[in-house]
């Protein structure tokens, strides 16, 4: 029973998050997708991503409300890191990168099911332009991690083709480490859509700055794996953020 108010409770929150922050994907997320019992009892890491864009000329504002609210997104412990990144493009959408980093699903449910995180969350299109809101568990694809801070993200939101999603892990795995070789990337790894929706998977390289970036990207046997995405995915997106200093949550 315990198990199952959990999961509800979650749901909820969910549920209320996505219709609170104006998200474009309004269907029913959790009724066909059901998170696992061993996920829920697992200390897989957890990950919750907004992909914000700044309403017109009303950048400044937002960030100063960020920071009335900081303290409060930042108090409870269930919640390991939070991080927030600019695009490097300004005129790129989406404008703004947040991640709220969790060690299971308990942390995050209980997290998620706060009322003062809830009420911070519903207030977010008040403040921003568009909000979109996902939920990612880690996966064990790479095995390439730096601690660190990495100031430059570069983050790739794919969709797996139709039936076809084995035979693309099965490619990753066949490549994977020619990904993670180069001295440049200094941190990989990857995420799948917690309930089964678009984009079904979330990979995150992270490098120490905008010049190992773009030398990562020029390299030939990278630039061969990423024509390779047009042909192994349903769809894929990519995107390059800089980490702002909003948060301090180690």
């Amino acid at each position: 029973m315990t198990s199952k108010l959990g999961s509800l409770f979650l749901i909820i929150s969910v549920i209320l998050l996505i219709g609170m922050t104006g998200c474009q994907r309004v269907q029913d997320v959790v009724m066909d997708s059901m998170p696992s019992k061993d996920s829920r009892v697992e200390a897989i890491p957890m990950k919750v991503v907004l992909l914000i864009n700044y309403p017109e000329g009303g950048k400044e504002a937002y960030i100063e409300w960020i920071k009335s609210v900081a303290p409060t997104l930042q108090a409870f412990e269930e919640v390991r890191q939070i991080r927030s990144y600019d695009n490097q493009d300004p005129t790129m959408k989406p404008n703004r990168l947040v991640e709220f980093e969790f060690d299971s699903f308990l942390d995050m449910a209980t997290y998620l099911n706060r009322p003062e995180i809830a009420k911070i969350m519903s207030d977010i299109p008040n403040h921003a332009s568009d909000v979109r809101l996902y939920t990612f568990i880690q996966r064990s694809d790479y095995s390439k991690g730096e601690g660190g801070n990495w100031p430059v993200k570069g983050v790739l939101l794919i969709d797996y083709p139709l039936g076809g999603k084995q035979a693309y892990l099965e490619w990753v795995d066949s490549v994977s480490s020619i990904t993670v070789g180069p001295p440049q990337l200094k941190t990989i790894a990857s995420y799948d859509n917690y309930y089964g929706e678009s984009p079904h998977r979330l990979v995150e390289f992270e490098f120490a700055n905008s010049e190992d970036s773009t030398a990562y990207g020029e390299l030939e046997d990278i630039q061969a794996i990423e024509a390779e995405l047009d042909v192994r995915t349903g769809s894929w997106t990519q995107h390059t953020f800089e980490l702002r200093s909003d948060y301090i949550n180690e």
